[in-house]
């Protein structure tokens, strides 16, 4: 979970104000390490860079997009799936490839995630220093068994462990996810009936609108509506805490950049007010503990918390672990259904737009009541919506599944010495050559890769034979427990607007308010996981039912 969602750097605060002692510091500390660099076996080749111990480190840290680009290109001119280099003087091996990628997603390979989950726990939960504690010291893994070698902890102590049942128990399996699918369609329906009078045209920006509608009908779905009713500006304080998190984990100390910290402090500050007034009122044996209620929202939701406190964590903590779960859900889903509505509108590819409203006007269906609605089933088996959604995944989410060596260790051969990192950065995977189709190289958005079969309307999904070059989610016990209400969100929004509107694509505008036209199209801007667009799409609506 935590620990899937690493990226190793994001531009660090206003760096042009401490470049020079950033890279004075990374100089002595790197020669430090250098002096004492010792292989320990077959190693694979460098990661070339100008200024030794500096070029790499800086342009990872300053233009993380083209460092990607150089290290895949690097690779595929010397024909190899890893490479070494330095990142403050560690050693990091970037990895690609099935053989290379997957003894990351195993717990038998001497590597572990446990340094960045605890890292992002204390930094995502503001925990008290008693309960990060508590997460540092439970390295017995998630299974419902022990790591071998750490059976002495006790089952109480095992927190990472019960943290997954939850997940496990109200996300992974799908129709755990149905009651809070069926919540958040009912509001997003209501949503754009409210602001969409019938057979009135209107323009509107689609990475707006959906930062701003879309979170807060799937956040009251998920979280219940009082969190929401008590800060009006949850939303924006949500965003700004979102581009924090990469500068608060990696960047300068609080005096250097004290931005990303105030941020993060007005975050766990409304959750902790919530918390402390929500736990004085509510009655948890009146609760229904299998539906919704406007105070925790979901049984997700609700679990947690109860676990959290018969755990013995602080209410600050649990504040903490619960408030998370907004962004965890949204920081992520919301600007993956931006850009799949954007990129399917403007793909010049024309059989996939008609292909899109023929599969979502086949998956609109009446309810019990009379009411339109989706079939989940449908939108989920639906081969060009399906594609839609794994090329945007493929193209715009930037994590790196990191690891670290808790012993030397070898991955396919390579000699992998104690305390090194392995990074298998999304980049690398979902633009790798596996993915190139002829006349539509990987960077190209163009859905039908994913697609096999003669005729339009018998082709079938399929992202067979790219094993090591697709995980959006990570991989392994780790793997993103909310991936399956996500992919639903998404391909809900994608059916939902192109069945109940009229829709068509008038300009790029800028991101800054004004919405002045832009002079191209959206590029990858700042994200966590998955990019957020900076330009937005301008188009042209108007609701038919």
């Amino acid at each position: 979970m935590l620990s899937e969602v690493t990226r190793w750097a994001l531009p660090l605060g206003e760096w042009s104000k401490i470049g020079a002692v950033f890279v004075i510091a990374l100089f002595l500390f790197s020669l430090c390490q250098l002096i004492s660099d010792q292989n320990v076996g077959p190693v694979p080749p460098k990661l070339p860079e100008t200024i030794p111990l500096v070029s790499n480190s800086v342009q990872l840290a300053t233009d993380t997009q083209g460092f990607w680009s150089r290290a895949r290109r690097t690779m595929q001119s010397l024909n190899t799936e890893i490479v070494r280099f330095r990142i403050g003087g560690r050693r990091v091996y970037l990895v690609v490839g099935e053989t290379k990628t997957n003894p990351l997603f195993r717990t038998t390979t001497g590597l572990t995630s446990h340094y960045f989950t605890v890292l992002f726990a204390k930094i995502l939960f503001g925990p008290t220093a008693e309960d990060a504690a508590r997460f540092d010291a439970d390295v017995s893994g998630r299974a419902k068994d022990p790591i071998p070698g750490t059976e002495h902890i006790k089952p109480e102590d095992r927190v990472w462990s019960r943290w997954h049942h939850i997940f496990a128990e109200h996300l992974v399996r799908t129709t755990a996810t149905r009651e809070l699918f069926a919540g958040f369609l009912d509001r997003f329906m209501a949503r754009t009936a409210e602001l969409f009078p019938l057979n009135e045209p209107t323009e509107i920006c689609i990475w707006e609108f959906l930062q701003c509608h879309l979170a807060e009908c799937a956040g009251r779905a998920l979280m219940g509506d009082v969190i929401f009713d008590l800060n009006p500006d949850y939303l924006d304080a949500l965003a700004d805490f979102d581009l924090a998190v990469m500068p608060v984990a990696f960047g300068p100390p609080r005096w250097l950049n004290p931005k990303p910290y105030w941020k993060r402090y007005r975050w766990h500050g409304m959750h902790r007010k919530f918390m402390k007034q929500a736990l004085q009122d509510y009655n948890w044996d009146t609760v229904n503990n299998n539906g919704w209620d406007p105070v925790f929202g979901s049984p997700l939701s609700r679990s947690l918390v109860r676990w959290g406190l018969d755990a013995g964590f602080a209410t600050e903590t649990v504040a903490g672990m619960w408030g998370q779960q907004t962004s965890n859900q949204n920081s992520n889903s919301v600007p993956a259904a931006a850009w799949s509505l954007m990129s399917a509108l403007t793909c010049p590819d024309p059989d996939l737009l008609p292909n899109l409203r023929r599969e979502a006007n086949a998956a609109l269906i009446t309810d019990s009541n009379g009411k339109p609605t989706l079939d989940l089933q449908k939108l989920l088996t639906s081969p060009w919506l399906q594609s839609v959604y794994t090329e945007t995944l493929r193209m715009r989410v930037i994590f790196s599944v990191v690891r670290e060596a808790e012993r030397d260790t070898n991955v396919d051969g390579f000699a992998i010495p104690k305390g090194a990192l392995i990074q298998a950065p999304i980049p690398l995977a979902h633009f790798n050559n596996a993915w190139a189709v002829e006349g539509h190289p990987p960077d190209e958005f163009w859905p039908q890769r994913h697609l096999t079969g003669d005729s339009m309307e018998g082709k079938e999904f399929s992202t067979t034979g790219r094993n090591g070059y697709w995980f959006p989610y990570g991989g392994g016990i780790t793997m993103c427990p909310g991936r399956n209400f996500a992919k639903q969100e998404i391909l809900a929004t994608l059916a939902l607007l192109l069945t109940r509107f009229e829709i068509e694509a008038v300009e790029w505008v800028m991101v800054d308010g004004t919405g002045a036209k832009s002079d191209r199209e959206a590029r990858d801007g700042e994200g966590f996981a998955v990019t957020r667009p900076d330009r937005d799409l301008k188009v042209r609506v108007l609701r038919k039912w």
